[in-house]
């Protein structure tokens, strides 16, 4: 049976959106010694927008949170802030470039490696978090739209949601998608018609894998590894943390995985 939240207003719709936008596939540098967020701006600065796959990024100092427990009327928050240092590496993770009140702001999920090996995962925050050292990374640069913040009456977070913007010639057909709580994440990318790879990130009430591995946090966050959406179904593979810090990955089982507060995608259209 698929899992539930309260949020603190009325359920609004449409429950899935989706924007199409052209993608123009990018190389860029994250450049050493800005803050993670002014990197990902700068990088990214021709476009409106974009999503950069994350690999071998190294980073010092590295802040992050993970899911933290309701509070202030909000079915969930973020924990108190964590922070690596030297050796600090971004082993996988995706980046989205919108806007916020008016200036370029990002939202990164991704899993990091210390020195020892150890691997976490969480959330970034951009201004806190720097660019060690000059890396270069890959992704999509957005035209037609991008994905502004502004705040949300049901869940009372100020939640990004897909905005058109001028076309511009080239790129690859593709989607901006935002979704919203309470419903299984694969039946609403189903039920959206699309076909294509689909990266991004989200956040779920609790998580379930193929095969039984399971985070029973009423909140976790995810980062999708991999996935696509078809005729022939929806296949999401994802890591994910809970308010406890355990991660598991795999391939999240279909039926039962519900939004928890927004999942934030772009599918490049076949």
């Amino acid at each position: 049976m698929i899992r539930s939240v309260v949020h603190p207003g009325p359920a609004l719709a449409p429950r899935a959106t989706a924007l199409p936008v052209q993608a123009h596939p990018v190389e860029v540098v994250l450049r050493g010694g800005l803050a993670f967020g002014d990197a990902v701006a700068e990088a990214l600065a021709a476009f409106e927008g974009g999503f950069l796959d994350l690999r071998d990024v190294a980073m010092d100092p590295l802040a992050y949170v993970i899911p933290g427990p309701a509070q202030n009327g909000h079915a969930a928050w973020y924990s108190a802030t964590h922070q690596m240092g030297a050796g600090a590496r971004i082993v996988q993770g995706c980046t989205h470039l919108g806007w916020r009140d008016g200036a370029r702001f990002t939202h990164t999920h991704g899993i990091w490696a210390e020195d020892s090996g150890a691997r976490h995962m969480g959330h970034i925050l951009p201004d806190q978090a720097v660019v060690a050292r000059d890396c270069t990374v890959t992704g999509w640069g957005l035209t037609g739209g991008c994905l502004v913040a502004r705040p949300d009456p049901e869940t009372a977070f100020t939640l990004f949601r897909p905005e058109q913007r001028p076309e511009s010639g080239g790129g690859q057909p593709a989607h901006l998608v935002t979704l919203r709580p309470n419903q299984d994440m694969d039946a609403a990318l189903s039920g959206l018609g699309l076909a294509g790879r689909v990266m991004g990130l989200g956040s779920l009430i609790g998580t379930q894998m193929e095969g039984g591995a399971a985070l029973e946090s009423y909140a976790t966050e995810i980062l999708l590894t991999g996935g696509h959406v078809g005729p022939e179904g929806v296949v999401l593979e994802a890591a994910s943390i809970g308010l406890d810090g355990r991660m598991i990955e795999g391939r999240l089982a279909k039926g039962v995985n519900a939004v928890l507060v927004t999942a934030e995608l772009l599918i490049l259209t076949k």
